[in-house]
């Protein structure tokens, strides 16, 4: 029941699309009974004893029961695959949104690996449940319904004899379920770490290559995807092994039909016409017992796969609200005030932060010192919000409390590259995306990244993935162009002159405090240079 509930919630935007499908496959239904029952008229009636004109007419409303039958089958596969599309985009959309819903630095994260196949794999299987399995279910049940009525009205022992089939293949799926969804879930523990593998090999290639560990990791990633053959292998053998039980249960079944109809045949019980009837009927009748026992083992997979996408969707769920209402102009210079702060991170073993207590002014122009890991990146990630104090207060100097509403203040430039694939404009636009060409190039200027017109398609230059066809150091300073076009009154700047000379570092650093003097700048730094141009120095410990 949690399953079909799944399922009926996330079926919002197919409900009428399914509902025509039933429709139409219960319609097929209906058309393939008549053939049968026209097939049986057509060979005792229409051609022993019937006119010129009846066959004629018998002739026509097999072809336009044939026909309708094979245009209902295309509407059928139209609709099937609209709805699997869209019902997939849907389910991707909901958790690739939650993914900025989600609390940061967490314990639980996943890896972007195991994400990428959920967003992918999972959904593909839950959405081939949701658009094909179930609609599926319910035409089949009518199936089995018209096909054991139609041979009672023939045969009333025949039917009911092969219809004691139906408990054991009750009884057998419930046998095989349990087993199918944990080597299911095998399976696709596999997958993703398949993933990972992979989208971590790309990302650190040029690392691997420089210490000669290619084929360590190709031979980690081969081991990887031998574990996963020999789970799809197992779980592929028990499968065939449960099919071949049942092949052998209803291919006897038919066989009896077979043997029963001609017996009948030979005393003269039924006619050669009744007997073709049989034949197609017991076959309507298991072939949809068989189609049954594959659904419902694809159900049984699809299961693990809610399973998973549940898992991260629990995980993605947080109370953060992302909508903005400042009670002020968030351009407006304001500061940051710690007052008596500690922070630990959780399950973490020391407190990062211990009594940390501090006042950015307005318009202030502030380098933050320090080692690795006393706690730097810490302070940006508490005025950001994603984290918030063990203890202590956090407010901004026009008296509001940090929450998530106070994160249009800042603006936020990280360490290294982060820049996406697409156009320089592209990436500048995620900022403010209704920029206009005055406002990008005065931020590209600011941040000496005014190289970007020198290209030869300036800012609609296109870039690979983390920047792909720039320097690190052009790729920082667009960064840093960036975080200036986003509106705020406070920029956190995190090693933002790591990958530039100290000519490039100092000219940076005037041509921000001169073209931003009202903003208050807080940037980490190492470089003593950054620290004597600032109005302060703070010293983490």
């Amino acid at each position: 029941m949690r399953y079909l509930a799944w399922f009926w919630k996330n079926s919002l935007g197919i409900r009428w699309n399914t509902a025509i499908r039933i429709v139409v496959g219960i319609v097929q239904v209906l058309l393939s009974l008549l053939m049968v029952w026209l097939s049986k008229l057509f060979i005792d009636e229409t051609i022993h004893s019937g006119t010129a004109e009846d066959l004629v007419w018998m002739t026509v409303w097999l072809s336009v029961t044939f026909a309708a039958s094979i245009l209902l089958r295309q509407l059928y596969y139209y609709l099937s695959t609209h709805a699997n599309v869209k019902q997939a985009n849907q389910l991707r959309l909901e958790l690739f949104s939650s993914l900025f819903r989600k609390e940061l630095f967490k314990d639980d994260e996943f890896h972007s690996g195991d994400i990428t196949s959920r967003l992918s794999k999972d959904i593909d299987v839950v959405t081939n449940a949701t658009t094909e399995y179930l609609p599926q279910i319910i035409i089949t049940m009518v199936q089995l319904t018209g096909a054991f009525l139609l041979l009672r009205f023939f045969d009333k022992r025949l039917a009911w004899s092969l219809l004691l089939l139906t408990p054991f293949m009750a009884i057998f799926i419930r046998f095989v379920s349990k087993r199918l969804r944990k080597m299911t879930h095998e399976i696709r523990y596999e997958e993703s770490r398949i993933q990972m593998q992979v989208q971590e090999g790309m990302e650190y290639n040029a690392l691997i290559r420089s210490m000669n560990s290619e084929q360590w990791i190709i031979d980690r990633l081969d081991y990887t995807q031998k574990s996963l053959i020999g789970k799809v292998l197992s779980r592929t053998q028990f499968s065939i092994l449960t099919r071949t039980m049942l092949a052998f249960t209803f291919g006897f079944g038919y066989l009896f039909a077979f043997i029963w109809g001609g017996l009948q045949l030979r005393n003269g019980v039924i006619t050669f016409g009744v007997m073709t009837s049989f034949l197609q009927l017991v076959g309507q009748i298991q072939s949809p017992l068989l189609q049954l026992l594959g659904i419902m083992s694809s159900l049984i997979n699809s299961t693990a796969s809610i399973d998973r996408l549940n898992k991260i969707n629990t995980s993605l769920q947080c109370s953060f609200d992302n909508s903005y209402n400042p009670l002020c102009n968030i351009e407006k210079s304001v500061g940051v005030i710690f007052h008596d702060v500690c922070f630990k991170y959780e399950n973490g073993h020391r407190n990062i932060l211990t009594h940390f207590s501090y006042e950015f002014k307005p318009g202030s122009k502030t380098a933050i010192l320090g080692e690795t890991g006393v706690g730097k990146t810490t302070l940006f990630r508490l005025m950001l919000h994603f984290i918030q104090p063990t203890s202590g207060s956090i407010m901004l100097s026009n008296q509001l409390h940090l929450s998530d509403k106070t994160r249009p203040y800042f603006s936020y430039v990280p360490q290294g590259n982060t820049l996406m694939s697409g156009t320089i404009r592209f990436n500048l636009l995620i900022a403010k995306k209704d920029a206009t060409d005055d406002e990008l190039r005065k931020v590209l200027y600011a941040a000496c990244a005014d190289f970007v017109f020198d290209l030869p398609k300036s800012m609609d230059t296109e870039l690979g993935e983390r920047g792909k066809g720039l320097s690190e150091g052009q790729a920082q300073r667009i960064a840093i162009a960036r975080g200036l076009l986003h509106p705020c009154s406070i920029l956190l700047l995190d090693e933002i002159s790591s990958s530039l000379d100290m000519e490039t570092e100092a000219e940076l650093s005037h041509r921000l405090f001169t073209t931003y003097p009202q903003k208050t700048m807080i940037m980490i730094t190492h470089r003593q240079i950054v620290a004597d141009q600032c109005d302060n120095v703070v010293v983490v410990k």
